[in-house]
């Protein structure tokens, strides 16, 4: 995000204004484009940036929707070094569109946290998934004492977000899909 705010004449490191925000949207997405395909794209912030509401929905947002729609397949942003008042300025505008959109705010130690729109037993399973680093239907199932569909639809749910990727097997009791937490890169 360095290099970017550089590129489209921000002044560092104020991420500002809906039409900023607009011009980021199309960088970021040519650079989820290119990500390999069960990867994610790690935004790095700046430190003692300041996200604006404006520009959060014109581009981390905006970019959240095309992602949760499946427009880049297995595919997600992982937002790191964000600032409590960018945080609260990007939930601010999830929250006054009424959308179901959830972000992972990640550090390079691995340590991680949900910010936007997550229901309580979504977050739960993430928690779970995230210490057992994956996880299929069948697990949580028995873990949570839960019916195998209501496990199937948390998990898938968390998918349907890209909070979790996920990849699948065939064998001789038909296909299964096994769900695994992004991982990142520590810098």
């Amino acid at each position: 995000m360095t290099r970017l705010y550089q590129q489209i004449g921000l002044l560092a490191p104020f991420f500002l204004t809906r039409e900023k925000g607009a011009q980021t949207y199309q960088i970021l997405e040519a650079q989820l484009e290119a990500t390999p395909f069960g990867q994610p794209l790690l935004l790095i912030f700046p430190p003692n940036q300041l996200v604006d509401t404006s520009f959060a929905d014109e581009s981390i947002i905006r970019l959240g929707e095309v992602i949760v729609a499946g427009d880049f397949g297995d595919r997600c942003i992982l937002l790191q070094g964000l600032i409590s008042d960018s945080i609260t300025n990007i939930e601010a505008a999830i929250s006054l569109r009424k959308l179901k959109l959830a972000f992972l705010l990640v550090e390079p130690t691995g340590a991680w946290k949900c910010i936007g729109q997550l229901e309580p037993s979504l977050f739960e399973t993430l928690t779970i998934l995230t210490e057992r680093n994956h996880m299929t239907a069948p697990e949580l199932a028995n873990l949570k004492d839960l019916a195998i569909n209501s496990a199937s639809n948390r998990l898938k749910r968390l998918y349907d977000q890209r909070l979790v990727r996920r990849e699948y097997e065939v064998s001789e009791k038909g296909l299964q899909y096994i769900y695994y937490f992004w991982s990142w890169i520590t810098q």
